[in-house]
Protein backbone atom coordinates (compact mmCIF):
# COMPACT_ATOMS: atom_id res chain seq x y z
CA UNK A 1 0.00 0.00 0.00
CA UNK A 2 1.19 3.48 -0.79
CA UNK A 3 -1.10 5.15 1.77
CA UNK A 4 -2.47 4.30 5.19
CA UNK A 5 -5.78 2.37 5.13
CA UNK A 6 -7.47 5.37 6.78
CA UNK A 7 -6.38 7.55 3.84
CA UNK A 8 -8.01 5.12 1.40
CA UNK A 9 -11.19 5.20 3.49
CA UNK A 10 -11.33 9.00 3.24
CA UNK A 11 -11.35 8.66 -0.56
CA UNK A 12 -14.39 6.37 -0.54
CA UNK A 13 -18.02 7.36 -1.06
CA UNK A 14 -21.04 5.67 0.50
CA UNK A 15 -24.75 5.58 -0.28
CA UNK A 16 -27.73 5.34 2.03
CA UNK A 17 -29.97 2.35 1.52
CA UNK A 18 -32.96 2.63 3.71
CA UNK A 19 -31.69 4.02 6.97
CA UNK A 20 -33.06 1.97 9.85
CA UNK A 21 -32.75 4.37 12.77
CA UNK A 22 -32.83 2.08 15.78
CA UNK A 23 -30.00 3.80 17.66
CA UNK A 24 -29.58 7.47 16.77
CA UNK A 25 -26.26 7.73 18.63
CA UNK A 26 -24.84 4.82 16.63
CA UNK A 27 -26.08 6.42 13.41
CA UNK A 28 -24.53 9.76 14.34
CA UNK A 29 -21.23 8.04 15.19
CA UNK A 30 -21.28 6.15 11.87
CA UNK A 31 -21.97 9.36 9.94
CA UNK A 32 -19.06 11.03 11.71
CA UNK A 33 -16.72 8.06 11.09
CA UNK A 34 -17.40 7.98 7.34
CA UNK A 35 -17.41 11.80 7.07
CA UNK A 36 -20.98 11.61 5.77
CA UNK A 37 -21.30 15.35 5.20
CA UNK A 38 -18.91 15.05 2.24
CA UNK A 39 -18.81 11.30 1.46
CA UNK A 40 -22.43 10.07 1.68
CA UNK A 41 -24.82 10.11 -1.28
CA UNK A 42 -28.56 9.84 -0.71
CA UNK A 43 -30.26 6.75 -2.08
CA UNK A 44 -33.99 6.23 -1.58
CA UNK A 45 -34.22 2.62 -2.84
CA UNK A 46 -37.47 3.66 -4.56
CA UNK A 47 -39.69 1.94 -5.77
CA UNK A 48 -39.20 -0.77 -3.15
CA UNK A 49 -41.80 -0.73 -0.40
CA UNK A 50 -39.27 0.26 2.30
CA UNK A 51 -37.70 3.24 0.49
CA UNK A 52 -36.50 6.39 2.30
CA UNK A 53 -37.95 9.82 1.63
CA UNK A 54 -35.48 12.75 1.51
CA UNK A 55 -37.00 13.83 4.85
CA UNK A 56 -35.04 10.98 6.41
CA UNK A 57 -31.92 13.11 5.89
CA UNK A 58 -33.61 16.49 6.55
CA UNK A 59 -34.83 15.24 9.93
CA UNK A 60 -31.42 14.21 11.28
CA UNK A 61 -30.64 16.87 13.91
CA UNK A 62 -26.90 16.20 14.01
CA UNK A 63 -26.30 17.16 10.34
CA UNK A 64 -25.49 20.72 9.31
CA UNK A 65 -27.47 22.46 6.57
CA UNK A 66 -24.47 22.06 4.26
CA UNK A 67 -24.22 18.36 5.14
CA UNK A 68 -27.88 17.80 4.30
CA UNK A 69 -27.44 19.63 0.98
CA UNK A 70 -24.35 17.57 0.16
CA UNK A 71 -25.94 14.23 1.00
CA UNK A 72 -29.12 15.05 -0.93
CA UNK A 73 -27.32 15.95 -4.15
CA UNK A 74 -24.41 18.35 -3.72
CA UNK A 75 -21.80 15.62 -3.35
CA UNK A 76 -23.20 13.75 -6.37
CA UNK A 77 -23.11 16.98 -8.42
CA UNK A 78 -19.47 17.50 -7.49
CA UNK A 79 -18.41 13.85 -7.83
CA UNK A 80 -20.11 13.23 -11.18
CA UNK A 81 -19.63 16.79 -12.49
CA UNK A 82 -23.38 17.26 -12.97
CA UNK A 83 -24.43 20.67 -14.29
CA UNK A 84 -27.21 22.51 -12.44
CA UNK A 85 -30.66 22.04 -13.98
CA UNK A 86 -31.88 25.54 -13.13
CA UNK A 87 -30.80 28.80 -11.53
CA UNK A 88 -32.01 27.84 -8.03
CA UNK A 89 -29.92 24.67 -8.14
CA UNK A 90 -26.94 26.68 -9.40
CA UNK A 91 -27.31 29.07 -6.44
CA UNK A 92 -27.46 26.18 -3.95
CA UNK A 93 -24.46 24.40 -5.47
CA UNK A 94 -22.50 27.64 -5.34
CA UNK A 95 -23.67 28.43 -1.78
CA UNK A 96 -22.46 25.07 -0.47
CA UNK A 97 -19.26 24.86 -2.51
CA UNK A 98 -20.27 22.22 -5.06
CA UNK A 99 -20.49 24.37 -8.20
CA UNK A 100 -16.85 23.98 -9.30
CA UNK A 101 -17.57 20.82 -11.29
CA UNK A 102 -20.61 22.35 -12.94
CA UNK A 103 -19.20 25.84 -13.62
Amino acid sequence: LKKKPSDYMRDMYYSSQPIEIQDRQALECTFRMINAETQLLYSSDYPHWDFDLPATIYDLPFLSEKGKHNILGGTAARLFKLPPRNEKQRENLKRFGNLAAAA
